[in-house]
């Protein structure tokens, strides 16, 4: 049996995001091996919660908006490491990574894993001299951090995997249903979302355009206006933050990511491709990494969603068999058993050498 490792995961942020549920993914993953992960986090944040409710052991750290409190956070996490003798440090945020470093200078030779997992341009800066090896969650992230000079040998890439959940058929056309999920962000292309639906329905396509997600730079109020002056209210349905993604994509025949930039990662994309559903997506990001070359259009260019899309509800065959092989993908290349293989496999053998810390 493989000796036990102690992981302390450090995670500053108060919210849920894809860097949270990745961070909360990668520690079942450990545990499930056997290992004993212990959360840094600050108290009220969804990590706090996530690991009290599963069970995880919990260490207080000051929010990321407490700029006066990193002396006595890094204090605490040396106090902590003298306890538990950690195996390794993983950060999941730039100033996760700036107390790891931090702690490193008080715990010579404690591997520090960084974890990329989220839309920040990566910094190969000062603190970044603790850092043992990067694990990045998509190809983009490591294109990214390769050519700010990263050396190859001290990148891993591990891709989030997704449980499949029980497939369901599609709602037989008319209207065809055509959805996007998304916090409401211009970046989110919802504009662009709404003008190809104008340009689909003035084709004759009999279609209802869904738009699900929490407002954020963007409001309801607005996009209601914009649908009202294109002409199309009557075919937009607005449901607002939902708690069931899966329900919602599979009421869609089409799922749609209309991205203007960003995607770093996409759990969207992957939630999408695991329901069996059709994916017309935008270039941005790591988008082209879920979706074949042919469901790929120009960020911004609704004309070229429209296209897709007139396409896919012209070729019903077409839109059947996009939707088993998205499904087909996400079971193979996106497994929650080969995530678990490729984070057990990289934090063991990263720690097979290294000492734990004093």
């Amino acid at each position: 049996m493989k000796q036990p490792l102690k992981i302390l995961s450090v995670i500053d942020i108060p919210w849920n995001s894809g860097l949270a549920a990745y961070a909360f993914d990668q520690a079942r993953a450990l545990r499930s091996a056997g290992h004993c992960v212990i959360f840094a986090c600050p108290p009220g944040s969804a990590a706090m919660e996530f690991a009290r409710r599963e069970k995880f052991q919990t260490h207080a750290i000051p929010g990321r908006r407490d700029y006066f409190g990193l002396p006595a956070a890094v204090k605490g996490l040396h106090s902590l490491a003298r306890a538990e003798k950690f195996n390794a440090v993983c950060a999941h945020t730039g100033r996760a990574q700036t107390m790891a470093w931090l702690l490193r200078l008080k715990v010579p030779g404690l591997p520090v894993v960084r974890v990329k997992a989220d839309a920040q341009p990566p910094s190969l800066g000062f603190t970044f001299s603790a850092v043992t090896k990067v694990i990045s969650a998509s190809s983009y992230i490591e294109d990214l951090y390769l050519a700010a000079g990263l050396d190859p040998s001290s990148s891993a890439l591990i891709r989030q995997g997704i449980a499949l959940p029980p497939f369901e058929h599609p709602p037989a056309p008319p209207p065809w249903t055509i959805g996007l999920l998304g916090r409401l962000d211009p970046v989110k292309g919802h504009k662009c979302f709404l003008a190809a639906a104008a340009e689909l329905l003035g084709r004759g396509v009999e279609a209802e355009f869904h738009i699900a997600g929490g407002e954020a730079n963007l409001k309801y109020r607005d996009l209601e206006k914009y649908a009202a002056g294109l002409g199309i209210t009557k075919n937009v349905v607005f449901h607002g933050r939902v708690e069931d993604t899966a329900a919602f994509m599979k009421n869609c025949s089409i799922g749609v990511i209309a991205s203007l930039g960003s995607e770093a990662v996409s759990r969207a994309a992957l939630e999408w491709l695991a329901c069996g559903r059709p994916l017309v997506a935008t270039t941005a990001g790591s988008l082209p990494e879920f979706t074949p070359k042919a469901m790929l259009v120009p960020p911004g260019d609704h004309m070229a969603l429209a296209d897709k899309l007139f396409a896919l509800t012209g070729a019903p065959e077409k839109l059947a068999y996009s939707g088993g092989e998205n499904r087909a993908r996400a079971g193979n290349d996106f497994s929650p058993a080969g995530f678990a293989d490729a984070t057990c496999w990289l934090f063991e053998n990263l720690c097979r050498t290294a000492p734990p810390g004093k």
